[in-house]
């Protein structure tokens, strides 16, 4: 009787240690799935909510070119219009020393030119230019719409208008003598006002 209560006394006790191993290894079990829930959360929280930096790069990225600029000040003529532009810090944004380029204009029945030799400063000049990489005419009228543009938004959506819509006696006329590839690498994809003259501002 005695080794009957016994065994049974063991047997309880077994059971319960095996009760008791079960309840640990569900409780370890939650605890670790809790704990990748807790992972998977905290990085989808990180992926979702985006760095200062990467903020400031889509905000700036997002920033139409024709919108870049504030208020251009009166000019009389086109060529003081654009030595303005390329003086502008905002319109001529992302010029850098190695780039290059050379541009003929034709408006109001004149040639006139602006150019920039790598590592060195904008230059406008009178009549024509030699190994130029585009050739621009401008009608009369369109040069007159263009000084009456008060931003540089205007100042872009009347060029590409007339550039892409040309009318009688309204047109802009954009002749590459240089792979688009080649103006590219030297700064016509990065600079406002190039990217503008080229006709490539979307």
């Amino acid at each position: 009787m005695l080794r009957r209560l016994l065994g049974r006394g063991k047997e309880d006790e077994d059971e319960k240690e095996k009760k008791e191993e079960a309840a640990e290894e569900v409780e370890e079990v939650e605890s670790e799935a809790k704990e990748q829930e807790d992972a998977i959360e905290e990085t989808e929280k990180s992926e979702a909510v985006p760095s200062e930096e990467e903020s400031a790069a889509a905000e700036v990225d997002s920033t139409p070119i024709a919108e870049r600029g504030g208020t251009i000040p009166y000019h009389d003529s086109i060529t003081d219009r654009l030595k303005y532009m390329f003086a502008d810090s905002t319109i001529c944004d992302c010029l850098e020393g190695p780039d290059e380029f050379r541009i003929e204009f034709m408006a109001m029945g004149e040639r006139f030119n602006v150019s920039k030799p790598a590592n060195d400063e904008v230059k406008f000049g009178s009549g024509a230019i030699s190994d130029e990489d585009v050739f621009i005419r401008i009608s009369n009228d369109v040069v007159k719409e263009l000084l009456s543009a008060a931003t540089f938004s205007e100042f872009s959506d009347i060029y590409m208008q007339y550039y892409k819509n040309s009318e009688p006696g309204k047109f802009v006329k954009i002749e590459l003598r240089k792979p688009i590839g080649q103006l590219n690498r030297n700064g016509y994809a990065r600079v406002p006002i190039l990217k503008l003259l080229v006709g490539t501002v979307r």
